[in-house]
């Protein structure tokens, strides 16, 4: 079997949700697979066993500079981070047992902050609330005034050095979107979850009543320059719509399964602009998946999402 076939049996399996799984071939002898049972057509239906998964947690280094974090704060902390690194691996089907290594940097204030990054070259980021650097493996923030904001912050930046570590070429929507969405992720004993992020969401709304919202094609078919540049110019949504996008995507089992196969499609080295890769990876292709989004953001409401 393809690969590439084998790698979404298992990610539908890996996947909460899901029971049976349906293959069938067309006339034209391509293989299809669906999690819908089609009494038009005939399917045979196929049975997966995943593999076990070896992630395990791991310890953060932290390092705060002229601040006082609790024991809870500094476990509140390693649990976040933790959460992400169990997000790429079980939702997302990364071998995140290789731990992306990351210390994480933390001043009493933005002033130190700022400070740190002119030092280190970085001053074009000095109005962010924190940063990953690459060539450091490292996170840098500060104590907001409300530090729970501080540890959301930190748990965005470890999900860019995720990304940027094993999807390197993952598109600036992706990357982002994902990290907006890690801000919200927490974990209770029934497992990991989140909920819509209430900052991009008003925006998203606001930019929808204005008419200022990038049609989905249109928004998929902009290259990471251009979304970077967009973003850095404060002049539109499109961080917050990112955000709201990858929430949408996550979702449901079906789009989320869409998502780690684009996922993977750039860990493999596709740069393909991501808007023609949605025919051959979501039902109903660019279309369904802007009517999809569209009906979603009608419903504004909250709830939690598992994963």
């Amino acid at each position: 079997m393809h690969p590439v076939l084998v790698f979404l049996l298992f990610a539908v399996f890996a996947s909460p949700g899901y029971a049976q799984i349906y293959k069938w071939v067309d006339e034209d002898g391509k293989v299809h697979f669906s999690d819908r049972k089609d009494h038009r057509i005939e399917q045979e239906e196929v049975r997966v066993k995943p593999g076990a998964s070896k992630w395990a947690r791991y310890e953060i280094d932290i390092k705060a500079v002229d601040v006082e974090l609790t024991d809870e704060e500094h476990q509140q902390i390693a649990d976040g981070v933790n959460n992400v690194y169990e997000f790429f691996d079980r939702v997302m089907s990364f071998d995140m047992y290789r731990t992306v290594p990351v210390n994480i940097l933390i001043f009493k204030g933005k002033a130190e902050y700022q400070n740190y990054l002119i030092g280190n070259n970085r001053g074009s980021s000095i109005a962010s609330y924190g940063l990953y650097i690459p060539s450091e493996h490292q996170i840098v923030v500060y104590i907001r005034e409300h530090r729970s904001l501080t540890f959301k912050t930190i748990k965005h930046e470890v999900s860019h050095a995720v990304v940027d570590s094993i999807i390197p070429y993952a598109p600036a929507w992706l990357n982002e979107g994902l990290a907006e969405q890690m801000e919200m992720l927490e974990r209770d004993e029934s497992g990991l979850y989140f909920e819509r992020h209430p900052d991009n969401q008003w925006v998203v709304a606001r930019a929808r009543e204005q008419g200022r919202l990038a049609e989905i094609d249109q928004f998929l078919k902009l290259p990471s320059e251009k979304w970077r540049h967009s973003d850095s110019s404060g002049s539109g949504s499109l961080r917050a719509q990112s955000g709201q996008f990858v929430c949408f995507l996550l979702s449901t089992p079906t789009r989320r399964n869409f998502v780690v196969r684009l996922m993977h499609n750039f860990n493999r080295g596709d740069r393909t602009l991501s808007y023609y890769l949605v025919d051959d990876n979501y039902l109903g292709g660019v279309t369904m998946l802007g009517s999809d989004w569209n009906r979603w953001l009608f419903d504004q409401g909250g709830g939690v999402i598992r994963l």
